[in-house]
């Protein structure tokens, strides 16, 4: 007779988990030793020796939903248990979890899960025979690798993960519902590791999912279902949804979005309260208006007041004069936001100087009241109130309805004289008739800082803010890492750190993202000295938060710098502030040096309301390229062919983080400065390649402007897009007054033309000259440059992988292909050259053995020399078609991408002048087979529609077009 093991444990398996042994050896260590195994998908050789491993076939469903299914369909234990292949099981987390429900007898066990190689997690003890009726927190915990669940609870209740979608609530979120008894421990049953996350389901999808979890909520528990419509009404599903999904879509969900919780739906802020009705109530074009108000004037807007017998403050929101729609729904009350922030807090002669902001949201600070209170439990100490103007609290609140100059507060505690108990910091604002309260969080640029103020802890941190308690007495440590104890600027504006303490290390390295800089660490008389100023790139560092560090340990800041911090320094273009975190581990954060008056909705509004006064042009030509992100593209090209056909002519940049370098004689300007607005006011030319003229920009009389645009359009643009679900929203009236700024549109070929006039809305002159940034590729020494520049050895084949980016997925880290696997497989014959696209750069990491060359300044040059180019849908493959050599396209998501994301203006299958592919293994033979002839006369037949006008001269033609 066979005995059911008491635990079986499933663990999906689709090709590519990287820890997967590491999974597997700690399931053979488990302290229980009566469970199973059941690995589903294509384990490796070692998996398949394993005697206590069951294998079960990979399912008809190619994701982890579906192979979670099939195992617990084929599994026998008593309980039922889900590990991630990416994660580690404590040894003992399986029996305490079985233990537990066999002690009680419930339905399900929870443990939790910790980061592997983490601080261990504080535990306040196990609850035993909960529920979520009893417990509405329970919903939230949705991992199903730290559950246990009992088999005849799962089978009873019909339990199943939902193929495409690669998450865990449709599971968990019913099972806590409908469980009679759960039980919560403490303890650490799943150990995690970073990893990237997997390919998001479709919102809709989601929606529908959760949709779907709901009534299974409401079936079993009124009470629960609002708990549970709360969150689904403030997921980032519904709103994407709402945001973005179309018409059809929306009518499907419509019956189930119209049953949830009132008073769910009540807690929404008005713009979504909007936008859910017109969803329910079928007003699909409403909601299409709608979507272009939140997605372009929605800043501009704030409160009025509304009401004849009652006034009260309403959303200025489209349609709040509609008679179908009820007045309620425009009801500011849920707007009406406390923002209260400690901005800064200091330490000196005995007292501790506070200073930050309070106001709410939608209203003017000019005439609100701050109250400022220390409170703890129910003991308060009021603060004395002194009112500061803090313009840049306007600047940084991304609206330009109202004005939050007044809204800054300081504030002194004497250190000594705080009673004893932990003391948070209290605000409350008066505005308007409005009164909010609240607890006063931390700034976003004050970091997190935890520092001694004689006998008092000081703790600043974003969620909690101020709090002030007795200090514990200090711990002796052993080596602290290296500490920085000195901070200096120089007059180069480079800054200039000193310290101590580290281990042996040569170098100090600041890190963003998968981005990586260092500089040489001088070590003296048992401390150590960094200079930190231009990258190896000879470039500023860009902006963002850059971690510290040395020797692979992150710096430290001293004590006393923590309480009292230098002041942010100008770094060329950057003004440079020092961050730390709650362990005073050091960043910098750097952010153009733009003053109040020159950043933010709140001043484009004002400088573009503001009189100008006219001026006489000068010989100057002003340059931008992705919005002041590149000196590359048609910009360059003609910047440089003025330079030599007239260098009378002042050439002028834009930059906005100063990440590329010019040639002598060009200046450049920091994009939004006074420098650019004068600039731009007074110069004779304006070329750009894109739609990023700020939105104060008016054109002057007399002045040319020559839009040079990017690209021959295989994807939808601008009018074209507008009913892509995920395109970039643009309202008719600013594109029209963009557009109207254009003297010139250069047009790259007769394809491109009536595309672009229609897209735009443009009527006027068209100069078909083909694109000046394609004549490099007419040069053969521009070739071998930058063949020389890259490194491409001699002989070898340079393949060039250049992928588009995909708009509803600018979040997601990586790229569509695994480049390390492709360049491994393609063997030292050839070198891969991966170029990520701009706008997800930053969070891309390029694995060797391919070369990165997302930084390289110019696309163009790297076309020029490359042997073969890999791309998708990206606009590159026109550009490269004027070299007569051969292309890949890599299209995995060929049907999404065009059918749901972009939209095509031409058949990319029927046309495409190379094999299209699937996978990254066709991808390789393709490339290893290197036989393009079947595609010669697709290929000259693609050439000849696209590129006519390439002939190494078009750059010639638009610099006599400006000078004529």
């Amino acid at each position: 007779m066979t005995v059911s093991p008491r635990l079986s444990v499933v663990v999906p398996l689709l090709g590519d988990e990287e820890h997967i042994e590491e999974c597997l050896s700690s399931l053979r260590d488990q302290t229980l030793q009566d469970m199973e195994v059941l690995l589903v998908g294509r384990p490796g050789a070692d998996a398949v020796r394993d005697p206590n491993v069951t294998l079960i076939p990979p399912p008809g469903g190619s994701d982890t939903s579906a192979a979670r299914n099939a195992g617990a369909a084929r599994a026998t234990g008593a309980y039922l248990a889900f590990a991630d292949p990416a994660a580690v099981v404590p040894a003992d987390a399986y029996r305490r979890l079985v233990e537990a429900l066999d002690a009680t007898g419930s339905d399900l066990a929870c443990g939790r899960a910790a980061r592997l190689g983490g601080r261990p997690l504080q535990t306040s003890g196990n609850v035993l025979r909960t529920r979520a009726r009893r417990d509405p927190g329970l919903l939230d915990d949705t991992a199903a690798a730290t559950k246990a669940f009992r088999r005849t609870f799962w089978d009873t209740h019909g339990l199943a993960f939902r193929e495409g979608i690669e998450e865990d609530f449709p599971v968990t979120v019913p099972a806590q519902a409908l469980s009679r008894s759960t039980d919560v421990l403490a303890e650490v049953v799943c150990l995690t590791r970073p990893r990237e996350r997997p390919r998001p389901a479709r919102p809709a999808d989601r929606l529908a999912a959760m949709l779907e979890v709901a009534e299974t909520v409401a079936r079993h528990s009124e009470d629960l279902k609002g708990e549970y419509d709360r969150r689904l009404a403030e997921s980032d599903a519904l709103a994407a949804v709402l945001d973005h999904a179309p018409p059809e879509t929306l009518a499907g969900l419509a019956p189930r979005l119209a049953r949830l919780d009132p008073e769910a739906v009540g807690r929404l802020p008005a713009l979504r309260r909007l936008q859910l009705f017109l969803a329910v109530h079928g007003m699909a074009g409403e909601l299409a208006g709608l979507r272009e108000f939140a997605e372009t004037r929605l800043r501009d807007h704030g409160v009025v007041r509304a009401g004849l017998t009652r006034r009260r403050l309403t959303m200025d929101y489209p349609l709040r004069r509609d008679r179908r729609l009820p007045a309620h729904l425009f009801d500011a009350d849920r707007d009406l936001e406390l923002r209260a922030r400690v901005d800064d807090v200091r330490h000196a002669g005995g007292m501790l100087r506070v200073a930050g902001h309070a106001y709410i949201a939608h209203l003017d600070s000019r005439r609100s009241r701050v109250e400022l209170w220390l409170q703890s439990g129910n003991r308060r100490l009021p603060l004395p109130v002194r009112r500061i103007s803090r313009p840049d609290v306007t600047a940084d609140s991304r609206q330009s309805a109202a004005c939050h100059d007044e809204s800054g507060f300081a504030t002194e505690v004497d250190a000594g004289a705080l009673p004893a108990g932990r003391w948070a910091l209290h605000a409350r604002v008066r505005a308007r008739g409005v009164v909010r309260s609240g607890r006063v969080t931390g700034g976003p640029d004050a970091g997190e800082r935890v520092f001694r103020a004689g006998a008092l802890q000081v703790a600043l941190t974003r969620e909690r803010g101020l709090v002030l308690r007795e200090a514990a007495p200090v711990e002796a440590s052993g080596d602290p890492g290296p500490l920085a104890t000195g901070v200096g600027w120089t007059e180069a504006g480079e800054l200039t750190l000193t310290g101590a303490g580290g281990g042996p290390t040569d170098r100090i390295t600041l890190e963003r993202g998968t981005e990586q800089h260092s500089w040489p660490l001088r070590p003296h008389d048992g401390g150590w000295t960094a200079v930190v100023g231009r990258t190896e790139e000879g470039l500023p560092l860009a902006r963002g938060t850059w971690r510290v560090l040395a020797g692979g340990e992150r710096v430290r800041l001293a004590e006393a710098l923590v309480a009292d911090p230098p002041p942010p320094g100008r770094s060329g273009v950057h003004e440079v502030s020092l961050r730390t975190d709650k362990e005073s581990g050091l960043s910098l954060v750097v952010r153009p040096a733009l003053a109040p008056d020159e950043r933010g909705p709140y001043a484009t509004r004002r400088r573009r309301e503001a009189p100008r006064v006219r001026t006489a042009l000068r010989e100057a030509a002003v340059f931008d390229s992705y919005g002041g992100g590149q000196y590359s593209c048609n910009p360059r090209a003609v910047s440089e062919e003025l330079a030599r056909r007239d260098p009378d002519v002042e050439r002028i940049w834009v930059t906005r983080d100063g990440q590329f370098a010019v040639p002598p004689g060009v200046r450049t300007v920091l994009y939004g400065s006074r420098e650019h607005e004068e600039a731009l006011h007074s110069s004779r030319y304006v070329v750009a390649n894109r739609r990023t003229q700020p939105g104060w920009y008016g054109k002057p009389a007399g002045q040319l402007f020559v839009q040079t645009w990017h690209g021959t359009p295989l994807k939808r643009l601008a009018r074209d897009a507008r009913d892509m679900p995920y395109a970039q929203k643009i309202p008719e009236e600013d594109l029209a007054g963009q557009v109207a700024t254009w003297d010139v549109l250069v047009s790259p070929n007769p394809f491109s033309t009536p595309i672009l006039r229609r897209a735009f809305g443009y009527d006027g002159e068209v100069l078909e000259s083909g694109y000046p940034r394609n004549d490099v590729l007419f040069r053969p020494e521009a070739r071998e440059r930058a063949r020389r520049r890259l490194g491409v050895p001699e002989g070898r084949r340079a393949v060039l992988y250049a992928p588009t980016w995909r708009d509803d997925e600018l979040d997601r880290p990586g790229l569509p292909l695994d480049a390390g696997r492709v360049a491994a497989a393609l063997g030292g014959g050839d070198v891969l050259l991966v170029r990520a696209h701009y706008l997800v750069a930053g969070r891309t990491v390029i694995p060797a053995p391919a070369i990165d060359v997302t930084k390289f300044p110019d696309m163009a040059e790297l076309l020029a020399a490359a042997d073969v180019l890999v791309t998708d849908y990206s606009s590159a493959m026109f550009d490269f078609a004027c070299t007569g050599r051969p292309m890949v396209f890599f299209t995995p998501d060929l049907e999404r991408y065009r059918d749901e994301v972009r939209g095509f203006y031409l058949d990319v299958e029927a046309e495409a002048p190379g094999p299209l592919v699937r996978t990254p293994d066709d991808l390789v033979d393709v490339l290893a087979v290197a036989d393009f002839g079947a595609y010669k006369e697709r290929y000259q037949d693609f050439a000849g529609r696209y590129c006519p006008w390439d002939d190494g001269h078009a750059s010639a033609r638009v610099v006599a077009r400006m000078l004529a």
